[in-house]
């Protein structure tokens, strides 16, 4: 005689439920396109003035990249003879990193130059191209002006 074994019809229960609840949840985001789709082409058969073939607009669900890609720059093969800016971003304790930092990559590279945080703007928020950040002018004026062929900012804190 097989034992009665309750979890087992608590689990097959619960895998009904969840079964249930996500095809109504995609029959309720498929009515919900039918739904726009159809409203979409109503509003542009009233806009082309009752023409009696409908023009439907769709959006695709893919997402198409509107961003322009850019190549780096080649990553550098040695710091030797570089300079190399340190930017403090107000990054937890990098005030006290970025100089040990600074003292290693010397260490290892004694010809670098190392242009400390405290000679450097501090980083500012990311901007956006179309509304560039004041901050982030200066920031690039100070690294020509220092000819930085590397710069370390903020840190893994």
């Amino acid at each position: 005689m097989r034992r009665f074994e309750p979890w087992r019809i608590r689990k097959a229960s619960w895998r009904a439920s969840v079964v249930r609840r996500v095809c109504c949840a995609e029959v309720l985001s498929l009515v919900l396109v039918v739904c726009s789709v159809a409203a979409a082409a109503q509003q542009s058969v009233a806009v082309q003035g009752g023409s009696a073939e409908p023009v439907y607009s769709v959006v695709s669900p893919i997402g198409e990249s509107t961003v322009t890609m850019i190549s780096m720059t080649p990553r550098l093969n040695t710091l030797a003879g570089k300079t190399v800016c340190m930017v403090w971003n107000h990054a937890f304790k990098a005030d006290v990193t970025l100089p040990a930092i600074g003292e290693q990559l010397k260490q290892l590279y004694p010809d670098m130059r190392v242009v400390s945080h405290t000679e450097m703007p501090v980083a500012p928020m990311p901007s956006t191209p179309d509304h560039p950040n004041k901050d982030a002018e200066n920031l690039r004026a100070a690294l020509k002006e220092q000819g930085c062929s590397v710069l370390v900012t903020g840190n893994g804190g």
